[in-house]
């Protein structure tokens, strides 16, 4: 048996798929709207906002996946963690971008 056969990591798989796929729109979106020559502030916080959650969330679940292993030892799912997490730090923290983006609304 694989760990692709269980049910619960099937679903944590599409989770992060998902939100991936999600991210990748996001940016895009803002990089379409730099090229045109149009505002793209907002949307630029919203994807780097959206993404970094997301690489958080996916990094936890791969952690989780891999058990004690994935936090432990030094494996690849732990980088993975370390890494993403610093994401919602650098390059503007994620209160600063929801500032950004609020900001925008009003």
């Amino acid at each position: 048996m694989h760990l692709a056969d269980f049910q619960a990591i099937q679903w944590m798989i599409a989770d992060m798929a998902t939100g991936v796929a999600a991210a990748r729109l996001l940016v895009r979106q803002a990089a379409t709207l730099c090229d045109e020559g149009e505002p793209y502030v907002m949307q630029a916080s919203m994807a780097k906002l959206f993404a970094s959650r997301v690489a958080v969330e996916s990094a936890d679940k791969a952690v989780q996946i891999h058990g004690g292993t994935g936090y432990f030892a030094p494996t690849p799912a732990e980088r993975y963690f370390r890494d993403a997490k610093v994401t919602e730090i650098y390059e503007g923290t994620s209160e600063v971008q929801k500032m950004i983006i609020s900001r925008n609304i009003f």
